[in-house]
């Protein structure tokens, strides 16, 4: 079922249950102007939205088995779904090897010394564990870029990752080395948080439509953000910085779930492509 019919049968589902578009878009969390051009056969919607519409008019999924959207709609949960369960497992262990990274490098830079060699092997292998990972996890967030068409959410995933490489390799240098890095400390803090603010922004944008996680997520990568800008404010900012992975990681369950095609409102799986 192709624009404008898929429209309109969104339409009589939505008048059916006695809803008004505001108070549909409202438990949604999408903006009237959207479901005013879906309805009007305006657009194609993504398959994200069309579900949250289902699900709040909770229309089952037979009902919406003849339904035909774009190629590229159809093929992007099945995807997108394997790279959330997968960069989300990843969060997690990245979170745990970057809390372990986090307190060596505050001992380190505290008492300005440095361990046994044995220990210099272990940095290393520590601090390329957490780039892997981290990139794994991140790399959830482009791919929530293109489901969203959100260019900020994945310019800036990618910038996190090469800022996270630099840094990562700039830490295993120095400490092989023994180089004093002060500078370097305050340079990689502001650089952090302008990309860390960016990041943030690009959530905050999509809480427009994604509703009050996304709110809270970019609020929280602000904060981290800011913190880190503000350098005087760095060592707290670590704090904060963990916060706001655990709601990345937390984001990247939610919409796992959303777009699993367990889920009984899901109108699209894996086997199947509707004709």
């Amino acid at each position: 079922m192709k624009q404008p019919l898929l429209g309109q049968k969104i339409l009589e589902w939505r008048r059916a249950k006695g809803l008004t578009q505001e108070e549909l878009v409202e438990r949604c969390n999408i903006n009237v102007r959207t479901i005013q051009r879906i309805e009007a056969g305006e657009v194609t919607p993504r398959y994200f939205t069309v579900k949250a519409i289902l699900e709040v008019l909770e229309v089952r999924p037979e009902e919406v088995e003849n339904l035909q959207l774009e190629k590229e709609e159809v093929s992007q949960p099945s995807n997108l779904n394997s790279w959330l369960r997968f960069s989300f497992i990843a969060g997690i262990i990245y979170l745990i090897l970057a809390i372990v990274e986090s307190v060596i490098d505050v001992q380190l830079f505290i008492e300005k010394s440095s361990f046994s060699e044995g220990f210099g092997y272990f940095y290393t292998i520590l601090k390329m564990s957490v780039l892997v990972f981290f990139i794994l996890f991140t790399g959830a967030f482009y791919k929530l870029g293109q489901a969203f068409s959100n260019l900020l959410l994945k310019v800036m995933a990618i910038f996190l990752m090469i800022l996270t490489g630099a840094i990562i390799l700039e830490d295993i240098v120095t400490y092989w080395m023994g180089i004093d890095i002060v500078s370097g400390l305050l340079l990689r803090s502001l650089m952090a948080g302008m990309v860390y603010v960016l990041f943030a922004t690009s959530f905050l944008y999509l809480s427009k439509e994604k509703g009050t996680m996304y709110i809270i997520v970019g609020a929280l990568g602000m904060l981290t953000g800011i913190s880190f800008m503000t350098v005087v404010f760095a060592l707290p900012g670590l704090f904060f910085l963990t916060v706001f992975e655990i709601s990345l990681i937390v984001l990247l369950y939610q919409e796992y779930k959303k777009s699993s095609p367990d889920n009984p409102l899901s109108f699209i799986s894996q086997e199947r492509v509707f004709q």
